[in-house]
C-alpha cells in the first residue's frame, strides 16, 4: 500500500509540481492550499508525511504544526517545513514546536525525494521498534502465563479423568470432594484469564493517546465509598469478613472508578491470599497536600525484593504460597496506577507482612 502524504502549500505552482513528482515516485499525495484546510485533511486521511509551507494566509505553518502535536490521533505524524526562511529564530521556533526537518526553497527533485525518504524511514523504524518492545512484553508474559495454566488445566484434566474411569467405586462424598477441587481450578483459570485480558487492556489504553486523553477527565468523587466496596467484597470471597479493618478518609481523585477499583481489588486479593484467615489486613487512606494515599498492610509471609522484582515482572508468587499467581495482578494495579500519574510502593519482610502505598493526584 503506497505511502500517504499530505502536501500543504499555497502557491498553486509548488503545490501541484510536488505532488507529482510524488505520485511519480509511488506515494498517495493530498493537498491544501492552507493550513485550515490541510489540517482538516490530515485528521481525515492520517498520512505517513506532512509537508507544509511555513508562510500561508488563515493559518501559517507553525499553527498546523501546534495542533498537530497537541491532537493524540495525528501527533505522532512526521512534519517536514517548506520554507525560504533561513533564520535562526525561524528554524529554532520550528524545531521548538516539534518539526522534524525542513526543506528550503529553492529546492532539487533529488533533494525533495531524498528528505522525504529519510523521513519515512525513521518513521518505519520507530514503528518496528515499538513492535519489538510489544512482541517482548508479550513473549515475557507468555512463559510465566503457560505454565500458571498448565497447574489448573493438570489439575482438572488428571480429576475428571479418575472420576470417569473409577465413579463406580466411589462414593458420592468422594465425587463431591473431586469434583469441588476441579471447581477450584476451573476458578483459578478464569482467574489467570481475566488478569490476562486485563493487562492487554491496559496496554492497549497504554498506546491508545485518543481513548486515554477521554478517560483523564473522568475521576472518583467518592474514594470512601469505593474502597469500603472493594475491601467488603473480597474480604467476603476469602471468607474474612472479620479479618478486613478500614480507616479511610473521603477524597476524589483523578483516575476513572473501573481502573481505581480493578487496581485496589487486585492489592486487597493478593493481601488475603497471602495472609492466613484470622490474622489482620488493613485500609487506610488520607490526603497529603495535593496526593491522596492508600496503604493497604497484611500481616502474612511477606516477601523479599527478590520476590517482588519477579512477580512485577510476571514472575513466580511467594515461596509456600498457599495460591498460585504469576503476579500479573500486582503488575496491572502498578500499571494502572502509573498510567493515570501516580505511584505504587511495596514494604515487605520475608514472615513479617507486606505494607503497599498507593499515591495518586488529587482532582483539580
Amino acid at each position: 500500500m503506497a505511502e500517504k502524504i499530505t502536501v500543504i502549500e499555497d502557491n498553486a505552482d509548488v503545490r501541484n509540481n510536488i505532488k507529482e513528482i510524488l505520485e511519480a515516485e509511488g506515494y498517495q499525495v493530498s493537498i491544501a492550499e492552507n493550513g485550515e484546510i490541510g489540517l482538516e485533511i490530515i485528521k481525515r486521511n492520517q498520512p505517513h508525511l506532512v509537508i507544509c509551507d511555513i508562510m500561508m494566509p488563515e493559518m501559517d505553518g507553525y499553527q498546523v504544526l501546534e495542533k498537530i502535536r497537541v491532537n493524540p490521533t495525528i501527533a505522532a505524524t512526521p512534519f517536514v517545513f517548506l520554507t525560504a526562511k533561513t533564520s535562526k529564530e525561524d528554524l529554532s521556533r520550528g524545531m521548538e514546536l516539534g518539526a522534524d526537518d525542513y526543506i528550503m526553497k529553492p529546492f532539487t527533485i533529488e533533494e525533495l525525494i531524498s528528505r522525504i525518504r529519510i523521513r519515512l524511514d525513521k518513521r518505519k523504524e520507530v514503528l518496528r521498534r515499538s513492535e519489538e518492545k510489544l512482541k517482548k512484553l508479550t513473549d515475557n508474559l507468555g512463559l510465566p502465563i503457560t505454565k500458571e495454566i498448565s497447574s489448573p488445566l493438570k489439575t482438572i484434566n488428571a480429576i475428571s479423568e479418575m472420576i470417569m474411569t473409577e465413579h463406580f467405586n466411589m462414593d458420592k462424598s468422594e465425587i463431591v470432594e473431586f469434583v469441588t477441587l476441579v471447581n477450584k481450578a476451573g476458578l483459578d483459570l478464569k482467574n489467570i484469564v481475566s488478569k490476562t485480558v486485563n493487562y492487554y487492556q491496559i496496554e492497549k489504553l497504554v498506546n491508545d493517546k485518543e481513548a486515554f486523553e477521554a478517560l483523564k477527565n473522568e475521576q472518583v468523587v467518592d474514594t470512601q465509598a469505593v474502597l469500603k466496596e472493594v475491601l467488603e467484597v473480597v474480604a467476603e470471597n476469602y471468607q474474612r469478613a472479620s479479618d478486613a479493618v478500614s480507616s479511610i478518609e473521603q477524597g476524589s481523585i483523578a483516575i476513572p472508578k473501573d481502573y481505581f477499583s480493578q487496581a485496589i481489588k487486585e492489592l486487597l486479593s493478593n493481601a488475603f491470599a497471602y495472609s492466613t484467615k484470622g490474622s489482620m489486613v488493613k485500609v487506610v487512606s488520607g490526603i497529603d497536600g495535593d496526593k491522596y494515599q492508600v496503604t493497604i498492610s497484611d500481616e502474612g509471609m511477606g516477601m523479599t525484593d527478590d520476590q517482588i522484582n519477579n512477580i512485577l515482572a510476571f514472575g513466580a508468587s511467594s515461596e509456600g504460597a498457599s495460591e498460585g499467581g504469576v503476579g500479573l495482578g500486582l503488575y496491572n494495579a502498578k500499571k494502572i496506577v502509573e498510567v493515570f500519574g501516580g505511584s505504587l510502593t511495596f514494604n515487605a519482610q520475608k514472615g513479617i507482612g507486606t505494607v503497599v502505598k498507593v499515591t495518586l493526584p488529587v482532582y483539580s
